[in-house]
C-alpha cells in the first residue's frame, strides 16, 4: 500500500514538472509566436544580405492599406544602426492596388539611373517584408514610374 502511494506521488510530480515546463515555454517563446507587428527587411550595414527588424505596428484594414503601411515604414528606414536604408534615391509610393490575388505597387523615382544599382535589394526587401507581415497567397508587382519592373 505504501509503495502505491509513493508511485502516485511520483506521477503527480512528473505531471507537475511537465506543466511547469509547458508554462515556461509559453512565457519564454509566446510573444514571438504570436507577434502581429511588422517584420521589415533591411540590408545589413556591412553587406547586401537582408536582416529583419520588428516594429510593434500592426497593420490593419484592407490589403491595400496594409501594404501601404508596410512600404511607408520601409521607406522611413531602419531604427537599428546595424542596418541601412533599402534605397538611397528619392523615391515615393504613388499608389497601391490589390486584386486577383496580387498587389500592385507604383513608385515614382526622379533619378532612375542612380536607382538602378539598388533596385534588386529594394525589390527583395519589399517582397520579403510584405510576405512576412501580411499573410496570404498573393503576387507582388512593382512599377517604377508607371512601368512594370522585373
Amino acid at each position: 500500500m505504501g509503495e502505491m502511494k509513493n508511485q502516485q506521488h511520483i506521477e503527480r510530480y512528473i505531471i507537475a514538472a511537465i506543466i511547469l515546463v509547458g508554462v515556461a515555454f509559453v512565457l519564454w517563446r509566446g510573444p514571438s509566436l504570436q507577434y502581429s507587428g511588422m517584420k521589415l527587411y533591411f540590408p545589413k550595414r556591412d553587406s547586401q544580405t537582408l536582416a529583419v527588424e520588428r516594429r510593434a505596428i500592426a497593420p490593419i484594414g484592407s490589403l491595400e492599406t496594409k501594404a501601404t503601411e508596410v512600404v511607408h515604414e520601409l521607406l522611413l528606414g531602419p531604427i537599428s544602426r546595424k542596418l541601412q536604408p533599402i534605397i538611397h534615391s528619392n523615391i515615393e509610393l504613388e499608389r497601391v492596388i490589390s486584386g486577383n490575388n496580387a498587389i500592385f505597387l507604383d513608385f515614382s523615382v526622379k533619378d532612375v539611373v542612380s536607382f538602378s544599382p539598388e533596385y534588386s535589394t529594394f525589390k527583395h526587401a519589399i517582397e520579403e517584408s510584405l510576405r512576412a507581415t501580411i499573410p496570404g497567397s498573393y503576387r507582388i508587382y512593382l512599377y517604377i514610374n508607371s512601368n512594370l519592373s522585373r
